[in-house]
């Protein structure tokens, strides 16, 4: 049986509307402090390199426990935990901090193991934590924008 255009218009407004409604749910789910939150877990991954031995082994933990209490809290405000490694346009910013982190993080491992600077991994952490708030904004808003302009 052939859909006809008044159907289709419909299941396409509703479509719309699903992807407005779900906009607004995540944009309550990301507030500056969640940013913030997600900033220290990777300014933190980077920060906690400055310790030695175990520490760094339970200073990981914790920051997975972190991670675990940042699902939980998305899921908890809106019923739902967005991946950040989704295909899409926010993928690039993913990855591009992905890289950033990883590279700060192999620098100050350089820096505190081959070249003596033990507190490298700290200001490490801190550039990490910065550029990491402000790529949780800018991921948010094009995650937002890629759901209000498609239907």
């Amino acid at each position: 049986m052939p859909i006809q255009a008044d159907e289709a218009a419909a299941a396409l407004s509703a479509m719309q509307a699903s992807r407005e409604n779900l906009a607004k749910a995540a944009a309550m789910s990301c507030p500056p402090e969640r940013h913030l939150a997600f900033a220290g877990l990777m300014g933190g991954l980077v920060a906690s390199q400055a310790a030695d031995g175990v520490v760094v082994l339970v200073l990981e933990a914790l920051l997975i426990c972190g991670v675990a209490l940042v699902v939980m809290w998305d899921r908890r405000r809106t019923g739902m935990f967005i991946n950040g490694y989704r295909a899409g346009p926010t993928r690039p910013i993913t990855f591009a901090l992905l890289a950033f982190a990883l590279s700060t993080l192999a620098l100050c491992d350089w820096l505190k193991f081959g070249q003596g600077v033990f507190w490298a991994p700290l200001v490490g952490g801190a550039v990490v934590a910065v550029v990491g708030y402000f790529a949780s904004s800018i991921w948010q808003s094009i995650y937002l924008r890629d759901l209000r302009s498609a239907a």
